[in-house]
């Protein structure tokens, strides 16, 4: 049995047989229930499988998806939905964890790589109040379990309109990424000093972010294998 990645690289293979019209409206279909978090991964991508043969099969005969998915996509996509199994709860965690490690990985190895540089220039104090930390990474954390929920619900509301509506869901995710970002700072700002001191290079920090963005692509890999 072919697990989720074998299945995701082959459907985006033949994806590329769809004309434009069609592929647009898989595309949206197969973005609804993606990012439906409440289906099961596996399950869900042998559903876009299925479809996705049948509307090339469709096509050939000089049909097109709405002739197969009917006029209203949404209705057919929900109904498609109810009829699949749940994902399981631990599938859940890590598709969270995966998410909150790359974001966490990625911070620590950005402000590695700028001491990085700065020290170059002029001597850096690298000293980190633990409390302090504490408190960023709770934070980041708690901005990226919401990040995650709030692109999936995004890009949920996005399909099935029209395209020049596409703008609104750049400008919410540009809007969401500014106001976690001052959060963040704000955080660091009004409870910096707190809980005992620690000095940590600017190697140190980037070996932390690599490690975290190893155990990210991991757990991502782990996921999908499945």
């Amino acid at each position: 049995m072919r697990n989720a990645a074998e299945l995701i690289k082959e459907n985006n293979q033949k994806r590329e047989l769809l004309n434009v019209e069609n592929e647009k409206i898989y595309t949206d279909v197969l973005l609804y229930i993606r990012t439906d978090l409440r289906v099961d991964e596996h399950a869900a991508e042998e559903l876009l499988m299925d479809l996705l043969d049948h509307l090339i099969e469709a096509q050939e005969n000089g049909k097109d998806a709405q002739d197969l998915f009917g006029d209203s996509l949404k209705s057919y996509a929900d109904e498609l939905i109810a009829n699949m199994p749940t994902e399981n709860k631990r599938n859940i965690i890590l598709l969270f964890s995966t998410g909150i490690l790359g974001l966490v990985g990625w911070f620590a190895l950005s402000y590695g790589i700028l001491n990085g540089v700065i020290t170059i220039f002029t001597p850096v104090d690298n000293k980190f109040a633990l409390g302090s930390v504490s408190l960023i990474l709770l934070t980041l954390l708690v901005v990226g379990v919401f990040g995650i929920l709030f692109i999936f619900r995004m890009i949920r509301s996005s399909v099935f309109k029209p395209k020049y509506q596409e703008w609104k869901l750049y400008v919410q995710s540009a809007l969401y990424a500014m106001v976690a970002f001052a959060f963040v700072l704000g955080v660091g700002f009004f409870f910096d000093g707190i809980g005992p001191v620690v000095q940590v290079q600017w190697w140190v920090l980037l070996m932390i972010g690599l490690t975290l963005l190893g155990l990210s692509k991991g757990l991502s890999r782990q996921t999908l294998n499945q």
